[in-house]
């Protein structure tokens, strides 16, 4: 697995977290209905907070 740096900051301490409302975390669900869904995250620069990615955990679950 390649080493991740930051394109803004050149840092190379890069977590992955979940992004959150104040209850629960942000989840993502189909464009058109609320079906089912899956939780979201992100990999994001410890140094400069600059999101490197954000993806969906369980796309298969978004139905």
């Amino acid at each position: 697995m390649e080493k991740l740096i930051c394109p803004k900051c050149k840092g190379e301490d890069i977590k992955k977290g979940t992004p959150a409302s104040s209850f629960v975390p942000v989840q993502m669900f189909p464009e058109h209905k609320r079906g089912t869904a899956s939780s979201i995250s992100a990999e994001y620069c410890n140094d400069c907070g600059y999101i490197l990615s954000f993806y969906v955990d369980n796309p298969k679950d978004v139905k």
